[in-house]
């Protein structure tokens, strides 16, 4: 009988945990959209006139942003919907990012470049904002880093692991069907053919030649100029100052005094960040996030997926199965 009540219990507490939980994730899920003052004051209103803080965290790729990385959706959705809103006059973009998949940097960049005909954006970086970091930077009106920030990293880079070796040496085979001579091309169990060899180097002059006239194109300098700066070189903070990839030295402070200053308004801008409930907050602790899926996993599955990556090299060695 003591047994009965104490599994009743136990069924009664994990369905009032269960409803406890449903009815956050429903009330967390409302709050993308929502903003709260970072410099004071009460929930954004329409009526109010300000500036939001976007984060540009992790690395960066399509889909879903969660707590530790940047999806391109999410990013573009907060846009689109700020695109709308007459009252935010600006952006602050704090960027904190090693890069990313291609076309996730190249929709974010679009879609800044496109609201920049009508919002003031200025970027704050802070320990890393390079490769796709980079690239969404560079769609900015002006560009904070501090010296010791790493960026640049103007390049392209594709890999594939090649274990044939180590498979021929304990005579394991592969047998691979397809349909498509050149649909295994970056296949691990074989060595690359000279043919396959120049696609893929033709895949990544294309986008790095992309990559390259987008940053001139956001920063008004010549194709020529960028040229010099990229091929994947680091800078830092200071250097990249010094050659004027960033347009000077400073952080969220200097970012906020310069957007309130491009925004035509006196004194400093309301500044507005995306407003995290207790309940997100928790689940962060918990390395949990319904804004996504949050593993490490799924994060370095659509990396790989895509098969030319905008990343900093020396991060690769950070990237975790």
């Amino acid at each position: 009988m003591e047994r009965n009540q104490f599994l009743l219990f136990l069924s009664f507490l994990f369905s009032t945990i269960a409803t406890i939980l449903g009815i956050a994730i429903l009330v967390s899920g409302s709050s993308l959209a929502r903003f709260s003052s970072g410099t004071g004051g009460s929930l954004f209103q329409a009526s109010e006139i300000g500036a939001v803080v976007i984060p540009i965290v992790g690395e960066i790729h399509s889909g879903e942003s969660t707590f530790d990385s940047t999806g391109a959706d999410t990013v573009l959705r907060q846009l689109r919907e700020l695109e709308e809103d007459g009252n935010v006059k600006g952006i602050l973009l704090e960027i904190n990012s090693p890069g990313g998949t291609v076309a996730a940097s190249q929709e974010i960049f679009n879609e800044l470049l496109h609201l920049r005909k009508t919002k003031k954006i200025v970027v704050s970086m802070k320990d890393v904002a390079a490769s796709g970091g980079y690239y969404i930077a560079a769609a900015s009106d002006y560009i904070f880093a501090q010296n010791g920030t790493i960026t640049g990293s103007i390049g392209v880079i594709s890999f594939a692991p090649n274990v044939k070796g180590l498979l021929d040496r304990y005579g394991v085979g592969v047998r691979t069907y397809k349909a498509g001579k050149y649909k295994d091309m970056y296949s691990p169990f074989r060595d690359s053919t000279n043919e396959e060899d120049e696609m893929i180097g033709k895949q990544l002059q294309d986008t790095y030649r992309k990559f390259v006239e987008d940053v001139a194109k956001g920063r008004n300098k010549t194709v020529k100029s960028i040229e010099e700066l990229a091929e994947g070189k680091i800078y830092s903070g200071e250097d990249a100052f010094r050659n004027k990839l960033v347009d000077d030295i400073g952080g969220r402070r200097e970012a906020h005094k310069k957007l309130s200053e491009l925004c035509q308004y006196e004194g400093l801008i309301p500044l507005f960040e995306q407003e995290i409930s207790p309940f997100d907050r928790f689940l962060q602790t918990l390395g949990v996030s319904f804004f996504g899926d949050n593993t490490h996993v799924s994060k370095i599955r659509s990396l790989i997926q895509s098969q030319v990556l905008v990343i900093l090299p020396t991060a690769l060695g950070k990237l975790m199965l």
